[in-house]
C-alpha cells in the first residue's frame, strides 16, 4: 500500500478487546488518520468498515480472541479491506506471537507471518527474523542492528520460510491491498519492534 509522499493518510479501522489496549497500539505505531472501536461487546462498526482503507485487529497474547472480535473480522473479511493481525502483550506472557498465529489461523483466516520473534535468555522478546531475506532485526539494545541470521537460525525458521513462500508464490504485489493475503506482526511496543515493520505496509 505504498503512497506517494502528498498523498492523503490511508484511513485505519483499529479494533480490539480494551485488554489489548487499542489506542496505545494506535499511538506507538505512529498512525495519523485512524479510528478506534472496542470490542468488549458487540457493535456496529458498518459504516467505520466502509470508509476503512485498512483495518487492523489487535490480539493479545494474554487474553487471545474473544467471539466480538471473530465475527467483526469475518465482517470485514467480507468486504475485502485490507487487513493486519497486530499481536502485542507478548512481554512476560507464558502464550507468544506463534501460538497466537495458529489461534488465528484457525478462527479468523489463514495469515502469512513474514517475521517470527526472537527472544533473550529469559524468554523476553528482542528482535525479529525476516523470512523473506533471512535478516535478523535486534532491537535488544537503543538502536535497531540489523545483520544476516547465522546458519544455525536460518536452520531452524527453514520449515515457517518455506510455509510463507507457499502461502504467498499465487500472488502479485498487490495482494496485501485487495485483501487477498493478511499478515500478522509482533509488537512489543517498549522496544519499538514490530513498528518499523507495520509502517513498511503503509
Amino acid at each position: 500500500m505504498s503512497e506517494p509522499n502528498n498523498a492523503p493518510s490511508p484511513r485505519v479501522l483499529l479494533a480490539g478487546h480494551s485488554s489489548s489496549h487499542p489506542e496505545e497500539v494506535a499511538q506507538a505505531l505512529h498512525i495519523a488518520n485512524s479510528t478506534i472501536v472496542e470490542l468488549d461487546q458487540k457493535v456496529d462498526i458498518s459504516e467505520e468498515v466502509s470508509q476503512a482503507d485498512l483495518f487492523i485487529l489487535v490480539i493479545s497474547a494474554k487474553t487471545g480472541v474473544s467471539s466480538e472480535m471473530t465475527s467483526t473480522w469475518n465482517y470485514v473479511a467480507e468486504r475485502q479491506v485490507p487487513r493486519i493481525v497486530i499481536v502485542n502483550g507478548l512481554e512476560m506472557s507464558e502464550i507468544d506471537f506463534d501460538d497466537i498465529v495458529l489461534i488465528a489461523n484457525r478462527v479468523l483466516e489463514p495469515v502469512i507471518t513474514p517475521y517470527l520473534v526472537l527472544h533473550d535468555e529469559v524468554g523476553e522478546p528482542v528482535g525479529l527474523i525476516s523470512l523473506t531475506d533471512n535478516t535478523v532485526r535486534d532491537y535488544s539494545t537503543n538502536r535497531v542492528n540489523i545483520y544476516d541470521a547465522d546458519a544455525e537460525l536460518q536452520s531452524l525458521v527453514t520449515d515457517f520460510k518455506k510455509e510463507l513462500e507457499e502461502s504467498t508464490i499465487e500472488f502479485d504485489s498487490d495482494a496485501f491491498q485487495a485483501g487477498l493475503i493478511v499478515p500478522a506482526l509482533p509488537l512489543v511496543s517498549s522496544r519499538q519492534i514490530g513498528v518499523a515493520e507495520f509502517q513498511s505496509y503503509l
